[in-house]
Order: structure tokens, then C-alpha cells, then sequence
């Protein structure tokens, strides 16, 4: 198998733990208990860590997957020019 494909198997799988862990931290709460009665900008932890791991924190994880796996379109594509070239 080409090493490009691996890399997209290996981007796919990171991303999609990545994804579930930033959609759904809200969960921690619930398993830790403690975790929860803490105040950040005046919202409570249990409520504003979610909001913005859901919000920003998709955000920032799915620009960092979009530009990895456009380079890696790229390079699959180049790869695919050469083998038709020769």
C-alpha cells in the first residue's frame, strides 16, 4: 500500500478522536463529578468548557484536518501524474 494512503487512514482515525473528544468533553463531567463546581468567567466549568470545546475547539480541529488532508489530495494527486506519465 502507498504511503500516502496509510497517512490517510492515519489522518482519518486522529481526526475522528480528536473530534469526539472535543464534541463530547462534556462527558467528563458527568464521569468526574469533582470536576464540576468551578467557576470560568463567570460561567460554571460544567456549562462554558463544553460550549467552547464544542464551538472553538471543533473549529480549530476540523481547519487543522481540512488543510492536512487537502495537501494530502495533493500529494495523491501528483502521485497519480506520475504513474500516468510513465
Amino acid at each position: 500500500m502507498n504511503s500516502a494512503y496509510k497517512k490517510e487512514i492515519r489522518y482519518t482515525l486522529l481526526f475522528s478522536v480528536l473530534l469526539l473528544m472535543t464534541g463530547h468533553c462534556g462527558l467528563f463531567f458527568v464521569a468526574f463529578p469533582p470536576l464540576r463546581g468551578h467557576m470560568i468567567f463567570g460561567f460554571p466549568s460544567q456549562f462554558i468548557i463544553p460550549v467552547l470545546m464544542g464551538w472553538l475547539g471543533l473549529m480549530l480541529v476540523t481547519g487543522i484536518q481540512a488543510k492536512l488532508t487537502n495537501d494530502l489530495d495533493d500529494e495523491i494527486e501528483a502521485m497519480e501524474d506520475v504513474v500516468k506519465e510513465s
